[in-house]
């Protein structure tokens, strides 16, 4: 017999129920992970198992009262919410596996030796629990597909959309810089309380997969058009930003050698603004009766709104950008001179590139055609940030009279700016598609770039690849960092550089043909940004050559402008 579900029938109850179980099954685990020691001979800092225990349940217990109350979107907002995160809770985890004496986790574990502890039960129970914390998010997203109705009439979720995006991204952003910040401060020698960059390498990548994480899918669920799932979404991030934030704030209190620090205040202040929005309604506008005409008129003013704010962010990045780059980013207690990052220069580009695309965007005739340049185009700062903090970090790490000079603040408050000026661009342009798709043309297939540039955008995406993971500079005694060698602190911004590009690859057929050229045009800068690296750093760096990289980056711009140019030529064919 036929086992298809009957016209009509509601599947969302039975698919919840799986994940829920799912959900339950990883409480379970994350909670015994928080009982059993990492490694072998742990002790946490401070009795942390009563608080561990209550957030492991805490996103089931909030799922699980918003399906009793019959909001199975709701509730699949939560569990996906908490899946979004648990890769890079995962990662963060397994720095225990690699060098659990520099993992900064003292509701886990307090080292008080640097001897080499091999991992225990505890590590493999949180890990097993990640993944099913991961899997009752794949099901639970299923809801939001299955049969049923959706919270909120069209009209109002648009209005609604329109009124809350921008403001819960930069809250996932805010939220994220916390969660990268120091979590507490600490005067033992055997707890590093360092912020993430400054930390191994493991822990980076869990905490830039939890930060990246955060405003992506902020940006998901407020976008998906169904009410309950975005509130779910946004109350699951705040409840994964608390379970984040709160032992290293609790930490900071209970440890003795440690201090309260700024990092989880700052993450719980931007779950408290993802909290607060949940808390709205789709049909809490001011008049719920107006038709669709008024909303879209009322989208307008939020566009130059969005603009306007991506071009002030981008400015304060390429301040912020320059005086990293002229100040200083070490100093010392002695006389003899500091070492001089040679990435300075390049930052300082970067920095003038994203300026110049930021004061674009204050000018109605030309902010449109450049926002998508922008949108790739801060990746650069990454690029070029990365490498001028790996001077700081690789000097400081030894003990010696070297300390930190302002130039690392400015740094890292660039390479925040730069991801805020992303996040703030990819909100003005979903609202900027949004409004052309309403009021300027059907938005149909025939006005896509389309596949004819195939071609040239694979041979792009390999010459990309090739020349973030190459090197730009070879000299004797000097290794430059790259993707899969000599790994380092540069080596991040160098996969942000690939993985911007790729993106934009991915997204120009998708695109209508100026948005897609423009597109493409911010990946050909960020290639030329890598590119620069030669000229603009040889100068520091004795018998410095080109490099590999260079060609390949060169060679990737040429296939980049012919793909744009095989975009526009299909546009010009269209209005001829």
């Amino acid at each position: 017999m036929s086992s298809r579900v009957l016209p009509g029938t509601d599947r969302r109850p039975a698919i919840l129920l799986a994940a829920l179980g799912a959900a339950a099954l990883a409480a379970v685990l994350l909670a015994a992970g928080a009982v059993v020691p990492v490694v072998d001979g742990a002790e946490p800092g401070f009795a942390s198992a009563p608080l561990l225990i209550v957030l492991a349940l805490l996103p089931l217990v909030l799922a699980g009262a918003f399906m009793m109350r019959g909001r199975s979107s709701v509730a699949a907002g939560v569990l996906v919410a908490a899946a979004a995160l648990a890769p890079g809770r995962a990662v963060l985890d397994l720095q225990f596996l690699v060098d659990a004496s520099v993992a900064v986790r003292p509701e886990l574990y307090l080292a008080t030796d640097l001897l080499s502890h091999p991992a225990t039960t505890g590590l493999w129970l949180l890990l097993a629990g990640h993944v099913l914390t991961a899997v009752a998010g794949v099901v639970a997203f299923r809801v939001t597909r299955a049969a049923g109705e959706q919270d909120g009439s069209d009209d109002d979720a648009v209005r609604w959309r329109q009124r809350w995006l921008l403001v819960v991204v930069v809250a996932a952003v805010v939220a994220g810089i916390g969660l990268l910040m120091a979590p507490f401060g600490s005067t033992d020698v055997y707890l590093l309380a360092r912020n993430a960059f400054e930390g191994p390498a493991v822990a980076l990548a869990g905490s830039l997969l939890i930060a990246c994480a955060l405003p992506l899918l902020a940006a998901l669920a407020v976008t998906s058009g169904n009410g309950g799932f975005a509130r779910g979404g946004l109350i699951g991030l705040a409840a994964a930003v608390f379970v984040l934030a709160v032992p290293g704030l609790v930490a900071g209190l209970a440890v003795g050698a440690a201090s309260l620090g700024a990092g989880p205040i700052v993450a719980l202040v931007g779950a408290a603004v993802l909290l607060a929005v949940a808390g709205t309604r789709p049909d809490s506008g001011e008049d719920t009766d107006e038709g669709p005409d008024a909303a879209g008129e009322a989208s307008v003013p939020g566009r130059g709104m969005l603009f306007a704010a991506t071009g002030g962010l981008a400015v304060l990045t390429a301040v912020t950008a320059g005086l990293g780059a002229t100040t200083a980013q070490l100093s010392n207690t002695g006389a003899f001179p500091v070492p001089e990052s040679p990435a300075r220069w390049v930052l300082l580009v970067a920095g003038l590139l994203v300026g110049v695309l930021g004061l674009a965007m204050f000018v109605p005739a030309v902010a449109s055609l450049l926002r998508p340049v922008l949108s790739v185009a801060w990746a650069g700062v990454l690029i070029a940030g990365t490498a001028v903090l790996d001077t700081a970090i690789t000097a400081t790490g030894i003990p010696g009279a070297l300390e930190t000079g302002p130039g690392v603040l400015w740094t890292w408050l660039a390479m925040f700016g730069a991801a805020v000026t992303a996040c703030c661009s990819m909100v003005a342009g979903v609202v900027e598609r949004e409004d052309d798709e309403t009021f300027g043309g059907d938005g149909g297939d025939s006005e896509l770039a389309g596949m004819n540039m195939l071609t040239p955008l694979a041979a792009a995406a390999v010459l990309a690849v090739a020349a973030f993971g190459t090197p730009v500079i070879v000299a004797p005694d000097y290794a430059a960092a790259g993707l899969w060698s000599d790994f380092g602190t540069p080596s991040w911004g160098l996969l942000a550089g690939a993985l911007t590009v790729l993106g934009a690859v991915a997204l120009a057929p998708r695109s209508r043909p100026v948005p897609a050229a423009a597109l493409l045009g911010g990946a050909a800068c960020l290639l030329g940004v890598h590119a620069a690296t030669l000229p603009l750093s040889s100068g520091d760096i004795d018998g410095a050559g080109a490099g590999i990289g260079v060609w390949f980056a060169l060679a990737g711009i040429v296939a980049l402008v012919i793909a744009a140019g095989i975009a526009l030529s299909g546009r010009s064919r269209e209005t001829a």
